[in-house]
């Protein structure tokens, strides 16, 4: 219980902090998802747990919206200084930033090294080359960051919407997020840029309730069976894989251990009889399901959960 208020309290600050609704839900999700003998399954018996991964994915969106309002700003902008010099933009970033960053000095590498130290087994020479990369790499964004800043000074920059809320119809699509030098940045252009990663949220967030639903239709289906037979959904379930879960070998295990030796970093005789338990759930699991498909061959079950469609801007984007 409390670890369900702790989740629930997780996903709703988290909501508040970036901007509430993220504008990446395909259609209006209907409560019931789904119904099985009559009894209905509705979107809140899913679980805190769901909501908090389907939550953390819709926050990708509403900070994508963000990063991608200044990603547009910072394109004009550099895009109307290339042309003024007659180059191109990455041209004007070889000039501005990667050519003003200095190479580090041998006692600059030897420094970041010993303060990480500990964290960089092999000593400094194993180590050199990345070390140089990474003190490049910062002083290149530093560089940047200053030089964007600067074009912003000398150029007509206003951001309407530093964190805009996802537009709710046809009409909001035309609303200005920002300008530079008199030209808009429309939400229409934002939600246009952001149309792969939303429908990739679409369809993680789908796989996520749809694996959720699965698994409550099992237990509702298998609840009901239960009652039928007036005993406990434990009991039924025993009695459906009793004689039917194969024995673990060794050679089963060592034959795990074997292919995922890099992920163990243990000596098998150390692992074995978790890994034995790890595959005899694995099959507990396997037969679990098998008996809940022979429950569903039998039930009445309806799924109201659909899975997303392609992404359009053709068409209002519906709220949840």
């Amino acid at each position: 219980m409390f670890a369900s208020l702790a989740l629930n309290s997780l996903f709703f600050a988290l909501t508040l902090q970036f901007g509430g609704y993220c504008g990446c839900e395909d259609k209006p999700q209907v409560t019931v998802l789904a119904v099985v003998n009559n009894v209905k399954i509705t979107k809140q018996e899913l679980g805190s747990t769901t909501q908090a991964r389907v939550s953390l994915l819709q926050i990708e969106v509403t900070t994508a919206r963000a990063a991608e309002v200044e990603r547009q700003v910072t394109n004009l902008l550099l895009n109307k200084e290339a042309q003024k010099r007659g180059i191109t933009p990455e041209q004007l970033l070889q000039i501005e930033v990667k050519a003003k960053v200095t190479e580090p000095t041998a006692a600059e590498v030897e420094e970041f090294y010993k303060e990480r130290e500990p964290r960089m087994p092999g000593g400094l020479k194993a180590h050199k080359t990345e070390i140089i990369s990474y003190i490049k790499g910062d002083r290149e964004r530093v560089a940047a960051v200053r030089f964007l800043q600067k074009l912003r000074e000398d150029n007509d920059v206003a951001v309407y919407f530093s964190n805009p809320t996802p537009p709710a119809n046809e009409e909001e699509l035309e609303r200005v997020l920002a300008t530079v030098n008199g030209t808009n940045i429309t939400s229409r252009d934002v939600e246009q840029s952001l149309l792969p990663l939303i429908f990739t949220v679409q369809q993680k967030v789908y796989a996520i309730r749809k694996e959720a639903l699965d698994l409550r239709i099992n237990d509702v289906l298998l609840e009901q069976e239960a009652k039928r037979l007036n005993t406990t959904p434990g009991s039924i379930l025993s009695r459906a894989l009793a004689g039917k879960l194969p024995i673990i070998t060794d050679r089963q295990a060592k034959l795990f251990y074997d292919e995922n030796k890099k992920k163990i970093n243990e000596d098998f005789s150390k692992v074995k009889f978790q890994i034995i338990q790890l595959l005899t759930e694995r099959e507990q699991q396997r037969l679990a399901q098998a008996f809940a498909a022979e429950l569903r061959q039998n039930a009445a079950v309806q799924i109201y959960l659909t899975p997303p469609d392609p992404p359009s801007l053709r068409k209002p984007i519906p709220l949840p």
